[in-house]
């Protein structure tokens, strides 16, 4: 079965943000982010989201406002399969991709709409779970999730509050990979610091390009030559911390150090 949607599986702060951005410039994709989200479906194209909201409170006789609406949030909540049909229906590009974070979907609906789905491509983003934190507690710091630069931050390491975190994250990760196994589907991972180790944003659409390719989709070459440096620049982020050090980013830097020593997690400081 040919692939209808591409769903990035992954975790807030994972440069899942940038990658939609750059698969949004791909004339064959509607890139849709956090259409999940629990307090506004992030759908990123104005007249699908239209379309959607009037095909719904026309059938199912509701009064949706918008995306924050919370009967349409409680709607896809209940519904993820059918959201999924009714934007398939509305949408006119080849593929539609979106993103699934922890909480987005129960565990039930994550296995069965998405997991299970021969429609879906799965690509599973990981980033160092380290920087990851880092990441989270920057944006909690500063109340700035997007289009920050943090590379002179520092925060209070906490390793209870750490330790806890990393456990719920590391299950999220864990459990897609069992039921990928135990369903019989394929994902295919893509490494944040890979497509970040490149040069520039044309370097990264060309890898992500044959990327996508290898994952079984069908891209047009034209891609590549109808995006110049200034348009693949155009409306697509930064990284916020250029830090290779990861001990800078924090003010205790021992203590960070003691807790990776004592749990077995060196590993997150190569």
């Amino acid at each position: 079965m040919q692939p209808r949607f591409i769903s990035i599986l992954s975790m807030p702060r994972n440069g899942t943000n940038y990658l939609c951005d750059l698969i949004g410039k791909f004339q064959e994709i509607d890139s849709l982010y956090e259409i999940f989200h629990d307090q506004s479906a992030y759908i990123n194209n104005d007249l699908l989201s239209k379309n959607i909201v009037q095909h719904i409170n026309s059938i199912y006789n509701l009064q949706i406002k918008d995306n924050s609406d919370p009967q349409f949030i409680d709607f896809i909540y209940q519904n993820p399969a059918l959201f999924l049909d009714i934007i398939s229906s509305y949408s006119t590009n080849k593929y539609i991709s979106f993103k699934v974070f922890p909480n987005h979907l129960s565990l039930d609906n994550l296995k069965n709409v998405i997991i299970k789905n021969d429609r879906i491509k799965k690509i599973i983003v990981k980033r160092n779970l380290l920087d990851v934190y880092f990441s989270v507690q920057f944006a909690r710091l500063t109340q700035r999730w997007d289009q920050k630069d943090t590379s002179k931050l520092q925060v209070d390491f906490n390793p209870s509050n750490f330790l806890q975190w990393f456990s719920f994250h590391k299950d999220y990760y864990d459990f897609i990979e069992r039921e990928l196994k135990a369903n019989n589907q394929q994902a295919i991972a893509l490494d944040y610091e890979k497509i970040h180790s490149l040069n520039n944003n044309q370097e990264k659409f060309l890898f992500l390009f044959n990327f996508l390719q290898s994952a079984g989709l069908t891209l047009d070459q034209k891609n590549l030559f109808d995006k110049s440096q200034a348009e693949l620049n155009k409306n697509i982020r930064q990284k916020q911390d250029k830090r290779v050090n990861r001990l800078e980013k924090v003010s205790n830097p021992n203590v960070l150090l003691n807790t990776l020593k004592q749990n077995q997690l060196e590993s997150l400081l190569v």
